[in-house]
């Protein structure tokens, strides 16, 4: 499986450059392709000119699709044949990373064909991954293992070398600011502290720049549109990373008057997410915004302008991976549908239903995709699954007194096998056999006996899905008594309800990237939605309802 592409690129160029004599033909009559059904647009067209940069441009670009082991070019009098064999159409059974507890994240499903392209992509994301969790030159190599007739696994064994840590930040310079609020607004290279403990972020060069941008935008967000923040050293010890960040913040500027593309308006952040949300309600996905600053004395003038791309409708919404659930349980998260305008924000949410319903791998931007036509201004969703495994054990303890919160308990649980629909699309459910010490009650509420030192249960369980709301979430368990499945779905309704409308929108919407254009150069500023009000008290309020939701998960 191992194909050295840059190699074969020079060799058969090469080859092709030998026979590329003097008496070449100067127009050419034909050119074919051998070997493939693949269509393939070539730069070398009959009626052109022969050129042999022309058709090395054309090897490359066979060699980049990925699909073929060996090309050859030949010339017969005025006719160019590309010779080709396709590489064995393989699908992979099974990625295995060894060692296993790397923490690697790849949105591979079962039955991916896998070729010299694919493994490459594999490889350099996982060193992606690996770099980005703070390991210092990560080696990855993998292995094709053939299964049986196309089946293959793929094994990466990764070296991750040593991983160095963030363990300390400081701000030199004319700060302004306080040094907690500066704190406040990095994001991958802050230490939380919990109690006593310090927690360390991982170090790397790329979450250093992302929290530099984060430093600038606090910056020109509280008036200092000329402030500069560079990174002034960053040492690796033993212990750790030591970052010195350097600010000169200028002068704070009043804003005497904002406006968007020519009308006056009121907060820049606030103000130009709800122009961006204005434009998805109509479809519209290519949204952009520039910020102009204008000094007028000690005050300045923020001029901005945005551009909207066409608004697109939605053509097909395509699920591919869910071998297990119907399509029509999937379609109904989505709060979108065909031939509707495509809302990039009610997209997320759909999303975000999907991945509250548990039944996959957490789904990210890598996993679905919007292919527009700009000419029919139709657009393409393609969500991409991965199936979550279908069984897996557990065990857990009481929180707190076993009389209070429960006993020890050990289940092992399986999804039921795909049949039927609707309410009694088996897949949905889940069967488990639990064991629970001590004879304590569950809540002091259910009266379940204490005659016995083990309790065995089987549950039936359907978990809540968002598509099916008040018909999800229940459980039936015959030896804790119907009271039992009572409070269990009272508590996973009001668990499952309550918790979104508390958390709000934050984390669904995007942040808006607005390019700032000022005397010292271009930057850049983040917008991102506020937090919700009252935040405090919701949070205070998610938690509470999270520890209750604890209760039900016999």
């Amino acid at each position: 499986m191992r194909i050295t592409v840059l190699c074969s690129l020079l060799i058969v160029p090469a080859l092709f450059a030998e026979e590329a004599v003097t008496s070449a033909p100067s127009v050419i009559e034909s050119v074919t392709l051998r070997g493939t059904q693949l269509k393939v647009d070539f730069a070398t067209q009959v009626g052109h000119p022969y050129d042999a940069a022309t058709i090395q441009q054309d090897l490359h670009r066979l060699w980049n699709t990925g699909r073929f082991d060996d090309i050859r070019v030949e010339r017969q009098g005025a006719a160019i044949v590309f010779h080709v064999v396709e590489n064995p159409r393989l699908r992979l059974h099974k990625l295995v990373i060894e060692p296993s507890p790397t923490g690697l994240q790849f949105a591979l499903a079962e039955g991916t064909p896998i070729d010299a392209v694919r493994v490459n992509a594999v490889v350099m994301e996982a060193r992606k991954q690996l770099i980005a969790q703070g390991h210092v030159e990560p080696r990855v190599d993998y292995k094709v293992v053939p299964i049986d007739g196309d089946r293959v696994d793929l094994r990466l064994t990764v070296d991750p070398g040593k991983r160095v840590r963030v363990q300390e930040v400081q701000f030199a310079g004319d700060i302004s600011l306080a040094p907690r609020e500066l704190n406040g607004a990095l994001n991958a290279i802050h230490i939380r502290h919990i109690f006593r403990w310090r927690l360390l972020p991982a170090f790397n060069q790329e979450a250093v720049e992302s929290d530099l941008a984060r430093l600038r935008s606090l910056y020109m967000s509280k008036g200092y549109f000329e402030a500069d923040v560079r990174l002034e050293s960053a040492e690796i010890q033993a212990d750790g990373a030591h970052i010195r960040i350097f600010v000169q913040p200028g002068p704070r500027y009043q804003v005497r008057e904002f406006t968007i593309d020519g009308t006056p308006a009121g907060s820049v952040c606030a103000c130009l997410l709800a122009a961006r949300r204005e434009a998805q309600l109509q479809g519209i996905l290519d949204f952009s915004a520039t910020l102009r600053v204008v000094p007028a004395d000690t005050a300045v003038d923020l001029i901005a302008t945005t551009e909207r791309g066409r608004p697109y409708h939605i053509g097909r919404i395509d699920f591919t991976g869910h071998h297990h659930y119907a399509d029509a349980t999937l379609r109904r998260n989505f709060l979108l549908d065909e031939g509707q305008v495509l809302d990039e924000q009610q997209l997320r949410k759909s999303i975000d239903r999907l991945n509250r319903s548990n039944l996959f791998e957490p789904i990210t931007e890598k996993n679905f995709a919007i292919q527009t036509n700009e000419a029919t201004g139709i657009a393409n969703v393609i969500v991409r699954l991965i199936e979550r495994k279908r069984g897996a054990w557990n065990l857990s303890g009481p929180v707190g007194p076993a009389s209070f919160a429960g006993p020890l308990q050990a289940s092992i649980s399986s999804r039921l096998p795909p049949w039927g629909a609707g309410l009694f699309e088996l897949s949905t459910y889940t069967a488990s056999v639990s064991m629970f010490a001590f004879a304590h009650p569950i809540l002091p509420l259910l009266a379940i006996g204490n005659k016995h030192p083990l309790l065995p249960v089987l549950v039936l369980a359907r978990p809540f899905l968002p598509a099916y709301g008040w018909k999800s979430g229940f459980s039936f368990a015959p030896q804790l008594g119907w009271r039992a499945s009572a409070l269990s779905y009272a508590i996973v309704q009001t668990q499952q309800r309550l918790l979104p409308a508390l958390s709000g929108d934050r984390a669904i919407v995007s942040t808006l990237t607005v390019t700032v254009q000022r005397d010292r150069g271009e930057s850049v500023m983040f917008c991102e939605q506020p937090k919700p009000r009252l935040a405090t008290v919701r949070n205070v309020a998610s938690l509470a309802i999270r520890f209750a939701g604890s209760f039900a998960s016999f």
